[in-house]
């Protein structure tokens, strides 16, 4: 368990596990940009329900990517005010958390976007899919 004294330290042990999911999703996000400037170059026929799922897609990443970088902050914060007010002898474990329990809000907030993202790619593989179905039928 840790000390009262070093309690400040709690909220950066969280966030190696958001930097990660930062990244991952921070890559997953630059492949939505790069999906774009492909369909911007190759000038294809695609639907409309395609762009709008990656319009949705795109803002759903943004979101999260919004919320992980607040969680990252108020996870910051919360160290930082911990050690200043453990410093100055004042107490620091309510705002220590306070801080890392809005940043676990926003981290779970980042969750729940990313796995609005996830169903809503699948559909996108199943949309792809029926039209490879229906070209092949057709031929």
């Amino acid at each position: 368990m840790i000390q009262p004294a070093a309690f400040w330290l709690f909220p950066l042990i969280l966030l190696p596990g958001v930097a990660l999911i930062v990244m991952s999703t921070s890559a997953r996000y630059a492949q939505i940009h790069e999906e774009l400037h492909h369909i911007i170059g190759e000038q294809e026929n695609i639907s409309q329900i395609y762009l709008v799922h990656l319009k949705m897609r795109a803002t759903y990443f943004r979101n999260a990517l919004v919320a992980l970088y607040v969680s990252v902050g108020l996870f910051a914060v919360g160290s930082i005010a911990g050690a200043l007010m453990d410093f100055l002898s004042g107490p620091s474990m309510l705002t220590v958390v306070v801080l890392t329990c809005l940043g676990i809000l926003c981290f779970i907030y980042a969750s729940i976007e990313l796995i609005r993202e996830s169903v809503l790619s699948l559909r996108v593989i199943e949309h792809h899919l029926e039209d490879i179905m229906v070209v092949e039928e057709e031929s």
